[in-house]
């Protein structure tokens, strides 16, 4: 979000720099990611009066005018700028002037006529992109004053990212109460006053809410006779620093008071709703709307309208409908203010692909107590700019706001101290939880507090404290060192049984490999190891992809994978084991994570000596690697039987042993399979086995 400091400073005042005020707004959770200086023109770019206009001698479309800059003589500026009249008040840069584009403007004859300077767009400023016309300043503007004295020329922007927890700062007025919160400051809010004429809105127009659990509230107010003009420099100049585009004063006056309060507005041509009714209803399926892009669009049951007596003329929340949009012929107007579904706004918005400032601060959600004054500040605002009269009276309808009253939350000081770590007095936590504008009062040890309307974020104990702390400052909680004395303890038996299996099978010589625990469907078929034989595989509900699309039944299928990839990079052997877990559900439908150690041989042995290359990997090495393991878990020869392993169907029936400890299999050594082998597009034979580590651990 885009802060120009001057328009903060409507609200709240602060000591320091715009950097210090930065540093300190990062501080609080909203990290000022650029600090930009804006309107800084050369000071001999000053503010001159049209005195006269004439038409010059020698050229069809240039003019000479003369202009009041207060020096003894007005200045001669040949411009062959449209629209000019006199009495107007224009920016003149002055000969040695240098433009925000690098030019210098110099004294120069044109057609005979010596031209002591040059008349500005506010393009040329670099105010605005209009670069069709001479911009026109204040008629309070002083003729002589430097350009970049006046009010709002000037200014500094902060761009700061709001979290979307905190709806309520996409507003000037949110960042001011932070920043009143933060330094102390007081809170300045402007009530708009409203001159009302005419014949009461109630008279003319009703709301009726048929979807009250996406639309608690609707507020609108009827203007009449309002004329089509441009928006005023300070406006156009605000919503363009804060990011906007500029459209006309009518559409321009809803985007100001949005980015001034939060709260979203729309405006209809009155004059072009069907009916004397606004109706805020669920889209029949199929209904179709054009929005303001010029798009024909399809709703669905899902999606919320403001309908009148012909169909949709708006998507709440969303965008508003060709039908009944603005234009300059536009004289009666329909304000509307209300509050939508945050999800609703959210799924529909998603759906269309339509995004929009107004959606952006739905989906937020936003302070439903504010709609009333956002209805009145805009239309105020519309009278002052474009004329008009407000009809007597809103026309409301409420029938969910009840429900999104504020929770009130039991905040224990002492529970407080204990997660922030540093005393805090009762008091202190008060003042700070008040300085954000929540309501608190004792209720025992506890203080209840209720947080304002436009904090729709706290809702818990754990809220609460967060912002005592970040009211304070995170900078201040004093950086303690632990003083808990160290003891060294000892390994878990667990722990220490994993540890003698890592041991023994490092010095066979093997690597220990860490593979993914997702696999794809059919290698969890092929590959459902010792541990997972018996286990139905677990899908995942939403996989990034099909080759991660359930959880392996056995650190085998990580194992296989793996070889692929090493073979694909020219190793000759591989020999490598897992310590890892298959997930499954049994018989019950209960998960399960068994523990395996799993081992995995290809290829030759290394070189050993003077010879190229050692033996080809067999059975005998396998079953001697788990006849070593085994012995140094404390498992003689005596207690192991080795079985064929014929109904364990992923390894060969007659290169495979089933692992026997005191008549209990623990598991299975063996070639693979040679369809898997075939399938897995591998040369040579694959030796592997798995250990149940939970049975022989017991």
């Amino acid at each position: 979000m885009r802060v120009p400091l001057s328009w903060l400073g409507d609200f709240v005042s602060w000591s320091g720099t715009a950097t210090q005020l930065a540093d300190r707004l990062t501080m609080a959770g909203f990290p000022v990611e650029d600090i930009a200086e804006v309107g800084r023109l050369d000071p001999r770019i000053r503010v001159g009066r049209l005195l006269a206009v004439e038409p010059h001698a020698g050229a069809d479309r240039l003019q000479v005018c003369r202009v009041d800059v207060a020096t003894a003589e007005p200045a001669v500026v040949v411009s062959g700028a449209p629209g000019l009249a006199a009495g107007q008040l224009v920016p003149i840069a002055l000969p040695g002037a240098r433009l925000p584009g690098g030019d210098e403007v110099q004294a120069i004859e044109l057609r005979g006529i010596r031209s002591a300077g040059a008349l500005c767009s506010e393009a040329e400023l670099a105010l605005s992109d209009d670069e069709g016309r001479v911009c026109l300043l204040p008629e309070d503007a002083a003729p002589g004053t430097a350009l970049v004295d006046l009010p709002g020329i000037a200014d500094v922007v902060l761009e700061l990212e709001v979290t979307p927890n905190r709806g309520d700062c996409l507003s000037m007025l949110g960042i001011a109460r932070e920043v009143a919160a933060l330094t102390g400051s007081r809170l300045r809010r402007r009530r708009p006053r409203l001159r009302e004429a005419g014949t009461p809105a109630a008279g003319e127009l009703r709301v009726r809410i048929d979807a009250p659990d996406l639309c608690p509230r609707y507020d609108a107010r009827l203007v009449r006779g309002v004329r089509s003009v441009a928006s005023p420099l300070w406006l156009r100049l605000r919503l363009r620093r804060a990011g906007m585009r500029l459209v006309g004063a009518v559409v321009d006056a809803t985007n100001y008071v949005m980015l001034e309060c939060g709260q979203p507005l729309h405006a209809f041509d009155g004059e072009r709703l069907a009916g004397r009714e606004i109706v805020v209803r669920r889209a029949a399926a199929g209904e179709r709307i054009v929005t303001l892009d010029g798009v024909e669009r399809s709703l669905e049951t899902a999606d919320l309208v403001i309908a009148d007596a012909r169909g949709p003329v708006a998507i709440a929340g969303v965008m508003g409908g060709a039908h009944a949009e603005v234009t300059p012929d536009t004289r009666v107007l329909l304000l509307e203010s209300a509050v939508f579904a945050p999800a609703a706004v959210r799924r529909t918005s998603r759906r269309l692909g339509l995004a929009s400032q107004a959606a952006y601060r739905f989906e937020r959600r936003i302070d439903p107590v504010m709609t009333p004054e956002a209805l009145d500040a805009v239309a105020a605002l519309i009278v002052r700019l474009a004329g008009g009269r407000v009809a007597p009276g809103s026309v409301e309808a409420a029938p969910g706001l009840a429900a999104l009253a504020p929770p009130t939350i039991a905040l224990r000081p002492r529970r407080a101290v204990s997660i922030l770590g540093t005393p805090l007095a009762r008091g202190e936590i008060t003042r700070r939880l008040r300085a954000l504008g929540a309501r608190c009062r004792a209720e025992g040890e506890a203080i209840a507090v209720t947080p304002p309307s436009y904090r729709g974020d706290l809702r818990q104990e754990e809220d609460l404290i967060e912002e005592i702390a970040r009211v304070g400052g995170y900078e201040a909680i004093p950086t303690t060192l632990p003083d808990a004395p160290i003891t060294h303890g000892a390994d878990t038996p667990t722990r220490a049984f994993v540890q003698r299996v890592r041991a023994a099978l490092v010095a066979e010589g093997l690597a220990e490999m860490v593979t993914v625990s997702l696999t794809d469907d059919v290698t969890n078929q092929r590959l459902p190891g010792f541990v997972g034989r018996a286990l139905a595989p677990i899908a995942l509900r939403n996989p990034l992809s099909s080759e991660s699309s359930e959880l392996r039944r056995s650190p085998l299928a990580g194992l296989v994978r793996a070889l692929r990839l090493n073979l694909d990079r020219g190793a000759e052997f591989v020999g490598a084991f897992e310590l890892g877990k298959g997930y499954g559900r049994d018989a019950d439908g209960r998960a399960r994570e068994p523990l395996a150690i799993a081992v995995l041989l290809h290829g030759a042995w290394p070189a050993r000596g003077v010879e190229r290359s050692g033996p080809p990997v067999d059975f005998l090495d396998l079953k001697g690697i788990g006849s070593n393991l085994l012995a140094a878990l404390g498992v003689g020869e005596d207690r192991v039987e080795w079985r064929p392993a014929g109904e364990v169907g992923f390894v060969h029936p007659g290169k495979s042993a089933l692992v026997e400890v005191d008549g209990t299999p623990v598991g299975v050594v063996g070639a693979l399979h040679p369809e898997i082998v075939q399938a897995c597009d591998i040369a040579g034979e694959v030796w592997l086995g798995e250990l149940d580590l939970a049975a022989l651990a017991h």
